[in-house]
């Protein structure tokens, strides 16, 4: 029997865990529509950013749709940066008119990444209306990837006019068709209804501001969560039973040349005898890979660790290793022993270990990672995921953790800046300590100023160019100088005439 050892995947870090969510919405003109107070994309809004909260954690991404598709945001845990791509849509995000909702499906599919299907999934808002009637062939090609979709159909089927809206978003008109006709647009729910059905998810209805906000939210959260840690186990390959084939073809041979000499007819009876049990013998050779499976140490070394037994399999790799061992039991073992309670001794075999190569390396890498992970040692969790990341740039879970551990530092580091901040606040104006990072200002903007009431010269330590003799320094002459600009472009744009733009003809909602 030879043994090889393989990667796979076992429970382990609980607190990383999430699903990949892309947010697909419907940005054409017909969104604009009224039937759903206040329009159909205010409620599509407002619903996305309803989800967003139930995404904590998680990643997201944002697509949106009209005549063509836009990634406005790839798959990441900031789920804040969503909030304000969600935030500023509007059916203007979009310069190519029209509806392809084919186009739309096939970015969302670029946005997932492979794997882990069963925890992933697109919402999508839409009234339904397919103008480019690719729609079927893309949802058979959603329905193989195995990603759910949970459509929401936004608007009515009897629906509504679709205005046209100015720059201030006042109605000056109502689309038309070529011949001059009011375009009517009405929810294509069968559609939608289909779409939900081929991919496995559920479809729900904002025909009414609210609309089944709740379902869709319940089933947000029963997205798969999982966990993920490494080990490597032992397969055993069997060697034997060509052997053993071969060797009960002679035994065979042998039993008819000895029927056919009668000189060996009496003792016909001990051959047959001979025979059955090296039939026997056969059957045992033919049996011993499987019991050499079950009842090598380390395979059930590799049980006992998926039972959530750690000592026990601890002391299952310590027996395979009695004899001698690959690196890859030395890796469980040190998972095993992290994971019982040991951990600055396992960490410390684990960190022998992550030089090494191959697939015991890399998960070596992996499990130092995420046992620093596990208990909160954020800074030292980084730098091993890190490294195994270098080794293996590929390694989708390692790229995980890696980014669920950097925002964990920098909610962290958020949480000591407010707290300094509101700290000082105070009659005493305490000044952030060197070792901490200072807040970071928004760019293009300047530093808060204090109001005129607040007196300067107590709250903050005097300027060296302070306007003592009536001068300004530069930075307040920087600041009068984007002020006026700014008051002399808004004067400007207030004295253009406005421009009337020809209305395009034809399908374009």
């Amino acid at each position: 029997m030879l043994a090889f050892p393989i990667a796979n995947e076992a429970n382990g870090l609980d607190p990383l865990k999430a699903a990949d969510v892309a947010l697909l919405i419907d940005v054409s003109a017909s969104m604009d529509s009224r039937d759903v107070p206040p329009s159909r994309i205010d409620e599509a809004r407002r619903e996305a950013m309803a989800v967003l909260d139930k995404l904590e954690g998680s990643r997201v991404g944002v697509v949106a749709f009209a005549g063509d598709a836009v990634r406005l945001c790839p798959l990441t845990l900031d789920v804040p940066a969503a909030r304000l791509v969600v935030e500023a849509l509007s059916t203007g995000a979009l310069s190519t008119p029209g509806t392809d909702l084919a186009k739309g499906l096939r970015a969302a599919l670029k946005v997932m990444p492979q794997g882990r299907r069963e925890e992933q999934a697109i919402v999508l808002w839409t009234d339904g209306e397919d103008l480019e009637r690719g729609a079927v062939t893309a949802i058979d090609e959603v329905a193989r990837t195995g990603i759910r979709v949970f459509a929401v159909g936004v608007g009515t089927r009897s629906g509504d006019v679709v205005p046209v809206l100015d720059a201030d978003g006042h109605v000056t008109d109502v689309k038309r068709d070529d011949r001059g006709a009011v375009v009517r647009s009405r929810l294509d729910e069968d559609l939608l209804r289909t779409l939900a059905q081929r991919t496995h998810g559920a479809y729900f209805a904002a025909n009414r501001p609210g609309g089944e906000l709740g379902r869709l939210l319940g089933a947000i959260e029963s997205l798969a969560r999982t966990s993920r840690r490494q080990r490597l186990a032992e397969r055993p390959v069997p060697r034997f039973p060509l052997f053993a084939a071969l060797a009960a073809l002679l035994l065979g041979a042998d039993l008819v040349r000895q029927r056919r000499s009668r000189a060996r007819e009496a003792a016909a009876p001990m051959a047959r005898a001979r025979g059955a049990a090296a039939a026997a013998a056969v059957l045992a050779l033919l049996v011993v890979p499987s019991l050499a499976r079950a009842q090598s140490a380390w395979e059930r070394g590799n049980r006992a660790f998926a039972k959530g037994k750690f000592t026990a399999a601890d002391s299952l790799y310590a027996q395979r290793l009695r004899r001698g061992g690959p690196d890859a039991v030395r890796v469980n073992r040190a998972t095993a022993q992290g994971l019982a309670g040991g951990g600055e001794a396992a960490e410390r075999e684990l960190d022998r270990l992550a030089g090494a190569a191959g697939a015991a390396g890399d998960a070596a890498r992996y499990n130092l990672g995420t046992l620093q992970a596990d208990r909160h040692d954020d800074e030292e969790a980084l730098a091993a995921l890190r490294r195994a990341l270098r080794a293996n740039p590929g390694d989708a879970d390692a790229r995980w953790n890696y980014e669920v551990v950097l925002r964990r530092i920098q909610d962290q580091q958020q949480k000591q800046q407010q707290k300094q901040k509101s700290g000082g606040g105070g009659g005493g104006g305490q000044q952030p300590q060197p070792s901490q990072p200072q807040q970071q200002q928004q760019q293009g903007q300047p530093p808060p100023q204090p109001s005129p009431s607040q007196q300067q010269p107590q709250q903050a330590p005097p300027q060296p160019n302070s306007a003592r003799n009536g001068a300004m320094t530069k930075e307040q002459a920087d600041r009068l100088l984007n002020a006026l600009q700014d008051l002399a472009r808004s004067e400007q744009q207030k004295r253009e005439p406005v421009r009337t733009v020809q209305e395009r003809r034809g399908r374009d909602w």
